[in-house]
């Protein structure tokens, strides 16, 4: 959908194509559609009751990478 999205911009708006700018307007919908009403509540993985003197430690181990953005010249 990021890609509809993009190519709509370039090529719709400022390319001026017809096709493109019909395109991006159902991809915007979409992502206005699913921003508005969410996902839904999210869903547990795992649940347990803790006795007193326990504890819950949560560990991520995988790298998350960023996106950079990029300097357009």
């Amino acid at each position: 959908m990021a890609y509809l999205r993009r190519k709509a911009l370039y090529s719709g708006l400022l390319g001026g194509q017809r096709r493109w700018i019909i395109w991006g307007g159902a991809a915007w919908a979409v992502r206005f559609v699913r921003r508005l009403f969410g996902t839904g509540e999210p869903v547990s993985v795992y649940t347990r009751d803790l006795d007193p003197g326990e504890r819950v430690v949560v560990l991520h181990n995988e790298k998350v990478k960023k996106k950079r953005k990029r300097k357009r010249a």
